[in-house]
């Protein structure tokens, strides 16, 4: 299935330029419909006591005509290229909540979300619209920071046909079709990577197992190998393919390495619903990787995912 609608959610007052310009290249290589969505909700104005119920409207309706205007000049690019781009605007105070509405009216096939970096070492910053938006959108989410793509795409789907991380299996396979979707809208190249991670000989108690730690090193290994094979499978692949990466570490180590290694542009990971108190007590790896990753975060859902947000 190739993508056909793409919402691009910017924040008003900071930079798109790069959202844009990496909205584009997926639009010209997908033949896709793009709108741009901007919750345009001024706390400040919200909060005037100098201004009655009805003078309050008023300047709402001005406050998102302006901004409007603003978005209208960035429609440029895409017009040119006979691109089909919209606008939509809204006035809400909870602004993932009104991109999940946004997503459940228009039905896009995959939304861009703008990351911000706060700090010259590189470190982004995430409140808690982001990571309410990570957990609740029901499309794939393009996590998009301040990096550029390289002129051939690099994508890599993490994937874990073990389901160490509580992943259902049917989620690696949206992994890489989605993926690949990229990999062809970008006339990129796919890669693939696993990590997993061997007890250490010093958290085995039962003596049996101590006498041959090695040999269950290599079992380990090999369950993990084979695995793996049968999931590329249906996709050419192979674990001796070049493309294919294993890492025997913890995921989280394992990924940011990887990442930087490969030269990855787009990583392409699954997310399942967690219980608050797991989450709390584990973390997810999304959570472990997202401010030190050297690239885009593409993060999909098992296709029965229902988000908790309503229209």
């Amino acid at each position: 299935m190739d993508i056909g609608k793409i919402l691009v959610n910017l924040e008003h007052g900071k930079d798109s330029s790069l959202i844009l310009e990496k909205a584009l290249r997926l639009a010209e290589g997908s033949g896709a419909k793009v709108e741009l969505f901007c919750c345009c909700y001024n706390a400040s104005l919200r909060n005037s006591y100098l201004l009655d119920k009805e003078s309050l409207l008023r300047a709402e309706h001005g406050y998102m005509h302006r901004v409007e205007a603003e978005l209208e000049q960035l429609t440029g690019p895409f017009e040119e290229l006979n691109i089909e781009i919209d606008l939509d605007l809204c006035w809400q105070r909870h602004k993932a909540e009104a991109v999940v509405r946004k997503v459940l009216r228009f039905q896009p096939d995959i939304v861009l979300h703008p990351i911000e970096q706060h700090s010259r070492l590189g470190h982004y910053i995430f409140d808690q619209s982001d990571w309410q938006l990570i957990r609740e959108c029901p499309v794939p989410l393009l996590l998009v920071k301040q990096k550029a793509w390289s002129d051939g795409g690099h994508v890599a789907a993490a994937v874990d046909p073990f389901h160490e991380c509580d992943t259902p299996g049917v989620l690696d396979v949206s992994i890489l079709e989605w993926a690949r979707r990229m990999v062809q809208t970008l006339e990129g190249d796919l890669k693939v990577m696993h990590s997993f991670n061997v007890l250490p000989h010093s958290a085995i108690f039962d003596e049996h197992l101590v006498t041959d730690f090695e040999g269950m090193q290599r079992k380990v290994r090999a369950e993990h190998v084979a695995a793996l094979g049968a999931l590329l499978e249906p996709y050419g692949l192979t674990t001796d393919s070049p493309a294919v990466t294993l890492k025997e570490k913890e995921t989280h180590q394992a990924i940011l390495e990887y990442v930087d290694e490969a030269h990855i542009d787009i990583l392409v990971v699954g997310a399942v619903a967690r219980g608050l108190l797991d989450r709390i007590l584990v973390g997810s790896t999304i959570e472990r990787i997202l401010d030190q990753l050297h690239a885009d975060l593409l993060v999909v859902k098992p296709p029965e995912f229902v988000s908790s947000i309503t229209e």
